[in-house]
């Protein structure tokens, strides 16, 4: 028997934050990818393909999406292609219904529903378009009385009112903060600031105090956050038009990007320069280590000067898009919200597709074939995909590589030897498994061993042709969702080294774990 055994589980993400020595059993470092999270089940599955789910009549770049949802539950959904915008039905059916600039990037989400009049109001973020209004029926211009054009790059329905941030009308006011009158949307104000003089319930508008241009507006825990361009995060305070006002919230915590700040349920997400911070962790601890969610992959991102950032309820994902990278780091809440075992939360997801995770336009709608929350995407040939498909390649064409690599296992003194081990999984599908052994330390080496999984129906069974203890066979019965187990072992002797696990194919895989022996001896 084996002087050390290790049995490795894939309950915890990356970590590039830690010596490699120290990193935990549960988790992985560089270069690690493509892989799903789950710290109950503790099982190496890839991440799910994007679909591709449409395409743009005309193929121009995705640029916008919007979406209305009526009292009656019934969904209509918009994409802007270019300077056309369409009806989607979610499949294949886009019918024209309106054009806008080319420059536009069109922005109609959930929180920009006014529900009471039955219509989404549609911001640009670039202000190339004019703020417009879609009911169902109609994509018009959104009626004012500010005068001339209105642009604005944000919007929110809040307290029975539509809050737009970053501005124009005749002169560009990207530091304004503009409130419609309760209940009625279009009725607004660029003259009144909030007083004892005004009625409650009138339109209003309010400089950020700082007077730098606004990049973000979110809600939650009974606040109304605003973020300005390398300034800080302030908060909407008051109840009325005669007392509302913007107070100073956090220092240093303004995010960096047009969508990098996201209510994530139980938490606020902010893209900052190199890093994802928790509001809840500023709240808590102040400006402290404690609100950085992305620590365990800092060196990582510390490059990345912008995010977008978009949450998936259904699957509680959080996906940072980096603004100079072709990666999605994907924020896993079930791993992050487990406080048993304090694991990293994160996985890097690549893709060999064309889109190189670089899209167009993010946002979460609901699937208008099911009614359920996903998350859309778009590139610059008009196709819109589906992040989480049910495809077996990304966007249908391109496979995935799944890659997992250990900590390291060293020994004081001495070297380890006769690397041995096994895996166990489920079949669902055949596959390749390539373990690689690096040795480290005065001997370096690279053994590669592989293993071919069957698929469920052609899997050896014990007592037939192949036998226990055989390392080329497998071990267990041909029923579905049993477990099954392959041998491996590897020749060569190092004072340390990591397990590494690479999975290249078009369909789901689930490995259960990976069983290390080894022996040492002084040399």
């Amino acid at each position: 028997m084996a002087d050390n055994q290790v049995i490795l589980t894939f309950g915890g993400g990356l970590n590039a934050r830690r010596r490699v020595v120290d990193v935990a059993l549960d988790e992985c470092v560089a270069p690690s990818e493509n892989f799903d999270l789950d710290p109950q089940f503790r099982a190496l599955n890839r991440r799910k393909p994007f679909d591709l789910v449409g395409t743009a009549p005309n193929g121009a770049a995705v640029n916008g999406f919007a979406q209305l949802i009526k009292q009656d539950n019934s969904i209509s959904t918009l994409v802007q292609a270019g300077g056309n915008v369409y009806s989607w039905d979610g499949d294949t059916t886009f019918s024209l219904v309106g054009t806008v600039s080319t420059n536009a990037k069109l922005r109609g989400p959930r929180d920009h529903n006014f529900t009471v009049d039955e219509y989404v109001v549609i911001t640009d973020l670039n202000k190339a378009e004019v703020v417009k209004k879609w009911d169902g029926t109609t994509f018009t211009d959104l009626a004012h009385d500010l005068g001339g054009d209105f642009f604005a790059k944000y919007a929110r329905v809040y307290f029975e009112r539509i809050l737009y941030g970053n501005v124009k009308t005749t002169t560009d006011t990207p530091h304004l903060l503009v409130s419609s009158a309760i209940g009625d949307g279009e009725d607004l104000s660029n003259s009144d600031r909030p007083s004892s003089s005004l009625g409650t319930d009138v339109a209003w508008f309010l400089p950020m105090p700082d007077l730098r241009p606004l990049n973000g507006l979110e809600g939650a825990f009974g606040e109304f956050l605003l973020s300005t361009e390398r300034g800080r995060l302030w908060r909407l305070s008051g109840t009325s038009a005669k007392d509302f006002k913007i107070e100073e919230f956090h220092v240093g915590s303004a995010v960096v990007g047009e969508e990098a700040i996201k209510n994530i349920g139980n938490d606020v997400v902010m893209g900052l320069v190199g890093r994802i911070e928790s509001l809840k962790g500023t709240l808590n601890f102040g400006d402290v280590e404690a609100n950085d969610l992305s620590l365990p992959i800092a060196p990582l991102i510390e490059n990345v000067t912008g995010w977008t950032i978009e949450y998936d309820r259904k699957l509680q994902k959080v996906f940072c898009f980096p603004n100079n990278q072709s990666v999605l780091w994907v924020l896993h809440k079930n791993v992050l919200n487990d406080p048993e075992n304090q694991l990293s939360p994160w996985s890097k997801w690549v893709t060999t597709h064309d889109i190189g995770f670089n899209p167009t336009t993010v946002m979460q709608l609901v699937n208008p074939l099911n009614n359920q929350d996903v998350v859309y995407f778009g590139d610059t040939a008009g196709n819109i995909y589906r992040l989480d498909g049910e495809g077996v390649q990304d966007g249908g064409t391109d496979d995935l590589t799944v890659k997992r690599r250990s900590r390291m296992f060293a020994v004081p003194e001495g070297n380890t030897f006769d690397v041995a081990g096994w895996i166990h999984y489920r079949k669902l599908f055949a596959s390749t498994v390539t373990i690689r052994i690096l040795g480290g330390g005065v001997a370096i080496y690279t053994q590669e061993i592989t293993r071919n999984l069957p698929a469920s129906t052609s899997i050896a069974v014990y007592g037939g042709s192949h036998h226990y203890g055989d390392a080329t066979s497998t071990y267990g019965v041909s029923f579905t969702g049993r477990i099954h187990r392959q041998d491996w072992g590897a020749a060569g002797q190092s004072s340390h080294f990591q397990v590494e696990v690479e999975i290249t194919g078009n369909e789901d895989i689930d490995l259960e774990e990976v069983g290390i022996e080894f022996n040492v001896a002084k040399t």
